[in-house]
């Protein structure tokens, strides 16, 4: 999605010289009034390693540290082209002209505590610093998206993943992230207390799970059961996911009596900021996480990264984000493995609707769009196929939570279950191995 504005011009957007940015740095090093203050020796060693010209890699202002493995990456600052700088310049005065309309205060006071904006990059070295000084996070640059596991388990010791490429010139939405995203998206969102610590406890969660696989790993006795195993991982993983793309990312929060958004997917994009906000074509939910049919209601629902989103939820305060501790996220996860997931379209009932998109679809239409094969997006089919393969089979829980949050849901018909199971033909698959393997089912409905 391209736009069109009055944009900066080619020699506006041009970076500081070196010796101004490493002057700056040296005076941010040096400053004692911060609420994570650089002690003095760490302060040389880290202008030392920005004076060299060594590229920006992952942040050693703490005791902390990560393994990136084969996505480590650095900001070489003087190879950014000018049409890199540029299209920084271009997306930050469109970002200026809706933030300063759709975001949240807290997210606005955060842009100007770490300088985002202006007509070029920042050096991830000054931009580091501020950071840590201000909330004890640091950056580690990375050289495309990363795994899951990867991703939050930065987030467990404080360190947000971040790009070095910068979007061409003009773009305002991206499947993936670059620095427009990373930078001038998350960055102000991390003095917001309470969504800084939610970004860990995900990391902290993220951690739990890849102990509870490792953990089972060791007990497995077949090739059959660990793979098994792995899959398991890599869904709570999914699942968890869905939480952060629905807060971190794309949440929305009531400021006297207004919608505002804080979430950085949405704020990162001017066009996505208004549609999340004003736009008659979404969904909006208001939800309590402190509910936990409306925690279950985030991780069962799936999305696409291809457009903008068709549901946003939202918060009464950030306080609600407090309830998201490691151990809450891991046994929501676990429940939402179970249950029958829901459609970025659809609203449920239990849900408090703010706003009924036009795209709004109900819970049993998937169900019948799936069977006359009528066209729908990627997250509808793989939702219907999931859920009636899973009411095929039987929905076994016992869990009170669990119980309610399905009681909630209507009643899928018999008949078309079993129009869906006589499509659905079932086999048996041979695992390659001489373990007992219940059989799996596959579709023609791909």
């Amino acid at each position: 999605m391209k736009t069109k504005s009055k944009m900066p011009a080619l020699q506006s957007a041009q970076p500081s010289s070196r010796s101004s940015r490493l002057k700056m740095l040296k005076e941010i090093l040096g400053n004692p009034k911060t609420p994570y203050p650089i002690d003095a020796d760490t302060a040389r060693r880290y202008y030392a390693q920005a004076e060299s010209g060594k590229g920006f890699g992952i942040g050693s202002l703490s005791g902390e540290t990560v393994d990136l493995a084969e996505y480590v990456n650095v900001q070489d600052y003087e190879s950014l082209s000018p049409d890199d700088h540029l299209s920084w310049a271009r997306l930050i005065e469109e970002q200026q002209s809706t933030k300063h309309r759709f975001a949240c205060e807290e997210y606005l006071a955060g842009e100007k505590l770490f300088e985002i904006g202006g007509n070029a990059i920042p050096d991830y070295y000054l931009l580091n610093a501020r950071i840590y000084q201000q909330t004890g996070w640091q950056l580690a640059t990375v050289s495309k998206i990363i795994p899951a596991e990867v991703f939050f388990h930065c987030h467990s010791h404080k360190f947000f993943p971040v790009t070095t490429f910068m979007r061409p010139l003009g773009t305002d939405y991206l499947e993936e992230p670059d620095i427009g995203h990373d930078i001038a998206g998350h960055v102000a969102t991390f003095t917001i207390p309470q969504v800084a610590q939610v970004m860990n406890n995900h990391g902290l969660a993220n951690d739990l799970i890849h102990h509870e696989k490792e953990a089972k790993l060791k007990l497995a006795k077949s090739a059959c059961e660990r793979d098994a195993i792995l899959k398991e991982a890599t869904e709570l993983l999914l699942y968890a996911g869905r939480l952060y793309w629905f807060t971190v990312e794309f949440g929305l929060v009531l400021q006297n009596n207004k919608l505002k958004a804080f979430g950085a997917g949405i704020l990162s994009s001017p066009g996505e900021s208004k549609f999340s906000v004003d736009s008659l074509e979404s969904n909006r939910i208001l939800i309590d996480l402190r509910d936990d049919r409306d925690l279950l209601r985030l991780a069962t629902t799936d999305y696409l990264i291809s457009e903008y989103q068709k549901t946003y939820f939202v918060l009464r305060d950030f306080d609600a984000l407090d309830s998201l501790t490691p151990e809450r996220i891991l046994s929501t996860v676990h429940a939402a493995k179970n249950l029958p997931h829901h459609t970025w379209r659809e609203l449920v009932p239990g849900d408090t609707v703010l706003n009924v998109g036009a795209t709004m679809m109900s819970s049993l239409e998937k169900y019948y769009r799936l069977l006359a094969d009528q066209d729908s997006d990627p997250c509808i089919r793989r939702t219907a196929i999931r859920n009636l393969r899973m009411y095929a089979n039987g929905i076994a829980t016992n869990r009170s939570r669990d119980v309610a949050f399905l009681k909630e849901l209507p009643t899928v018909p018999s008949k078309l279950i079993a129009e869906f199971c006589r499509v659905d033909q079932g086999r048996d698959v041979k695992c390659g191995c001489d373990c007992k393997r219940t059989p799996h089912k596959t579709t023609d409905l791909r």
